[in-house]
């Protein structure tokens, strides 16, 4: 309500308008806002109906409606907006939190002319457009459409079966003329002119059978249903339905044809009778025995029982040898199977096949058997009718014979019952549950009496071990005659029910359990700040005892600097602005001290977004905060005493330098001056001494810069022309050298890296691979690189005359240490090069062998 409000107090002085427009007359409400574009806001009511509760990220609402719908809405809105006025009622569909479509009916309009907002209540129309799509798809299976014809206009309206039915594009129109054309010349269209006229003239309905010639001009039986509705004796609207019975009015006209035909045959009895002689296979039929199939019986002579063999269904065959068997064997006093015969015509025709053994050999084996087959096929059709329905039907719902066999099942039935591909028609129920429980036979016997049972709550188990729950009700079905059929199991899944349940149950048993296990205070208080229940961690962390701890409010020891920000918070939790919050706070502990706290609050709220209580998690941090004063102090001191190195570098790199530098000049001047005094052994030392000292205050300079430039802002480079542009300037050195200098850096690299660094960093490496040579070999230097997902490998390769490092490699990058005899060698290279390396973020790695070569590696990052 709190994002709707400020708009609202706009359009009504009384929030409880609001209120009853979105509890009882909408669903929703949507605010949108022109600024550069439409913001949109929606309220907590409408985020709840989209499956996104106060706490659950809200991806806003236009990136949850289906683009097409929203780009029309959004055209519908700009056209308002520009006209400064109108109103719309639109449809969207949108997507729930769980993947399901919804459908959304959006109602709105601007309510000042000169205002940019715009206010929509939003009406969850989805169960009704399902219901009209699920009438649709009813009608369409049926073959039923309707229809009106508005009196004043003349124009009528049919619906999409009743325009499918006559084949019609999509565009067509039809008037009360040409709508009257479609039907056949002749009987049908003098009978629908008719009765039109007496249903316009004297309120008669009509329910007629005509032949319509569709748009495509083809015949097809129909079936017309008009219904007049009359307005101070005058006719204002005909409508009613409209139904292709094609196939059924041939197949009804084909059944009268061959019923005609075989009238005379069938007349007399219903039964056709059987007597077998069940030793030598003679059998003996009667005329309507065979008349059932179509035949005579010279056409089937001679008879034996090899006829009903041949006739039957071979499936059908071998349901009855099995239940002859148990006729034979006295496990059952009569015969009795329902079967398919072939019909002279070609094809099936049900019978109801009944006998009784009613003599025996004196060895106790069957002798004659007499039975009667009665025409079951009306009955079946009709069961097979109810079958398709049933097939059809949105609900979990399956039809059972009176041996508890599978007739018919929903397809819902099949796919809770994890059915899908398997052939469940025919066979038993208790073949497909092998594990339910026996009582079910119970159930179904009570059903074949009449009776009707049901259960809230039923456990199936399946033979892979899953458990299913189920609610199910028990009936019997009748046929035309009143006669119980078998019995209907209408179900329901409810095991997300029950686990739900479970799992609540559960939940709420950990939560109990953690609570007052927590190794942290934790607290359930009230909305007006009342502890309503406390841990045990809580109360020592306080020092109050659970019973006195219940008397008092968050407020009574909450320390009076902090209990404004705290409760600046917890009302904005109140009104729904925030869903949790944390903050640092102080609370006084009964003996008076100040206990730092870390305060973690979440909103509890019901089904209906009401505000519950809250959830306290409480932290002691008092240890913390005092040793964070102790670190604080402690980083004050290293700032003082780096500072004091940094002078002290400063000195070294400039002061010393100053100094040595004019010693060296003074030593150079007497040298011009005085050239007979440096022929003394002791000058030229001293000479040599200050060379010394100079190169010595160089290294330590370039040292100290390295750490003084860390901070110096790092550039993307291209590590390529780097590399070309230090073997450039090192191409006279590899010549003279004959050291073959070998650029294979990807040209499309880049490092992040302080320019002179980088250069400083190449340069020194190539320049080692030339100094260190092996001149007994073809030498080579070679740069090359490999692109990792977080930085860049650089390896600088050469087989010149390679490191021991199992000897050196503790010392490698030390400052001074040398591993080879050459003049030029000082041990000042790769320690100034490690930490340029690691200045700027990176590492090196090292690979040598003596004699074979080297390989430094060289990560640098990215980014």
């Amino acid at each position: 309500m709190s994002s709707i409000s400020p708009l609202f107090e706009e359009f009504s002085s009384s929030k409880n308008i609001l209120n009853l427009i979105e509890t009882e007359l909408c669903d929703g409400i949507l605010q949108l806002t022109q600024n550069s574009d439409w913001e949109e806001k929606s309220n907590i009511s409408l985020k709840n109906l989209l499956g996104f509760p106060i706490g659950k990220n809200y991806p806003g609402f236009f990136n949850l409606v289906q683009p097409s719908d929203l780009t029309a809405f959004l055209d519908a809105v700009g056209k308002i907006s520009s006209e400064r006025g109108g109103k719309i009622n639109f449809i969207l569909r949108a997507k729930h939190a769980n993947g399901k479509r919804l459908h959304l009916q959006l109602i709105g309009q601007r309510l000042k002319a000169d205002s940019t907002d715009l206010l929509f209540f939003i009406k969850d129309q989805t169960a009704k457009i399902e219901q009209e799509d699920f009438t649709f798809q009813c009608n369409l299976a049926s073959k039923i459409g309707y229809w009106n014809i508005d009196l004043e206009t003349q124009k009528p309206y049919w619906s999409r079966v009743t325009r499918l039915i006559h084949e019609v594009p999509d565009d067509f129109q039809p008037d009360l003329e040409t709508a009257i054309d479609f039907y056949k010349d002749g009987h049908s269209k003098e009978l629908i002119q008719r009765v039109i006229k007496n249903a316009l003239e004297k309120g008669e309905p009509y329910d007629v059978e005509l032949i319509l010639l569709t748009y495509n001009k083809k015949e097809k039986w129909v079936r017309a249903i008009g219904l007049p509705e009359f307005a101070d004796g005058k006719c204002i609207r005909l409508y009613g339905t409209f139904q292709d019975i094609h196939q059924r009015k041939i197949n009804r006209l084909k059944l009268q044809a061959e019923q005609a035909k075989f009238k005379n045959a069938i007349e007399g009895t219903n039964l056709g009778t059987w007597e077998w002689n069940v030793q030598t296979g003679e059998a003996v039929f009667n005329e309507r025995w065979a008349e059932i199939t179509g035949y005579t019986l010279a056409e089937l002579a001679p008879i034996s029982i090899e006829t009903w063999t041949k006739l039957a269904h071979p499936e059908d065959l071998e349901v009855s040898s099995k239940k002859l068997q148990d006729c034979f064997e006295k496990k059952t006093d009569f015969y009795e199977c329902e079967a398919r015969m072939k019909h002279k015509d070609g094809h099936w025709v049900w019978v109801y096949d009944r006998g009784k053994v009613f003599s025996w050999t004196e060895e106790g084996k069957p002798l004659m058997m007499f039975g009667t087959h009665q025409d079951i096929t009306e009955t079946k059709n009709e069961i097979e009718q109810q079958a398709i329905f049933i097939q059809q039907a949105p609900t979990s719902i399956a039809m059972f014979d009176k041996e508890m066999n599978y007739l018919s099942a929903s397809s819902k039935w099949i796919r809770d019952y994890g059915l899908t591909g398997k052939k469940i028609i025919g066979n038993s129920f208790f073949k497909t549950f092998p594990k339910s429980n026996q009582n079910w036979q119970e159930i179904f016997e009570d059903s074949l009496k009449g009776n009707s049972r049901k259960k809230d709550e039923e456990k199936l188990v399946y033979e892979n071990g899953e458990i299913q729950w189920i609610k199910w009700e028990c009936k019997p079905w009748y046929n035309k005659q009143g006669n119980i059929g078998g019995a209907l199991i209408y179900t329901q899944d409810i095991t997300k029910v029950k686990e739900t349940a479970e799992q609540l149950k559960i939940s709420m048993s950990a939560f109990q359990r953690n609570f007052e296990n927590a190794g942290i205070g934790m607290a359930i208080v009230s909305t007006e700040g009342k502890w309503k229940n406390v841990n045990d961690r809580l109360c020592e962390m306080i020092g109050y005892s659970r019973e006195e701890l219940l008397k008092l409010t968050f407020q009574d020891i909450t320390h009076p600097e902090d209990l404004n920000a705290d409760l600046e918070l917890l009302y904005e939790t109140i009104r729904g602005e925030r869903q949790t919050y944390q903050i640092e706070k102080r609370y006084f502990h009964k003996n008076g001290e100040e206990i730092h706290a870390l305060l973690s609050v979440s909103a509890v709220r019901d089904t209906e977004d009401k505000l519950l209580y809250f959830i306290s998690q409480i932290i002691d941090i008092t240890d913390l905060k005092h040793a964070q004063a102790q670190i604080e102090k402690l980083l004050q001191t290293s700032e003082d005493q780096n500072e004091r190195l940094k002078n002290f570098a400063h000195i070294v790199s400039h002061n010393l330098r100053s100094h040595s530098g004019g010693m060296v000049q003074l030593l150079e001047f007497l040298e011009i001056e005085s050239p007979e005094y440096f022929q003394n052994e002791l000058v030229k030392l001293l000479k040599q001494a200050s060379d010394n000292l100079k190169e010595t205050i160089e290294h330590l300079t370039q040292i100290v810069n390295v750490n003084l430039q860390s901070s110096y802002p790092k550039k993307a480079l291209n590590l390529y022309d780097v590399v070309e542009k230090a073997l450039q300037s090192l191409q006279m050195a590899s010549q003279k050298s004959s050291v073959k200098l070998i650029n294979e850096v990807d040209p499309a690299l880049k490092v992040m890296a302080i320019p002179a660094y980088l250069d400083s960093i190449v340069l020194n490496f190539l320049t080692n691979g030339i100094k260190y040579q092996d001149p007994e070999k073809d030498s080579f230097v070679k740069v090359k690189t490999i692109n990792h997902s977080e930085n860049i490998e650089i390896q600088f390769e050469d087989n010149g005359l390679g490191i021991d490092l199992e000897r050196y490699s503790n010392s490698l990058f030390g400052m001074y240490k040398t591993f080879h005899k050459h003049d030029d060698s000082r041990g000042v290279g790769l320690y100034i090069t490690k930490n340029q390396i690691e200045a700027m973020g990176g590492k090196i790695e090292v690979e040598s062998k003596v004699t074979v070569g080297t390989i430094f590696k060289v990560f640098l990052n990215k980014n």
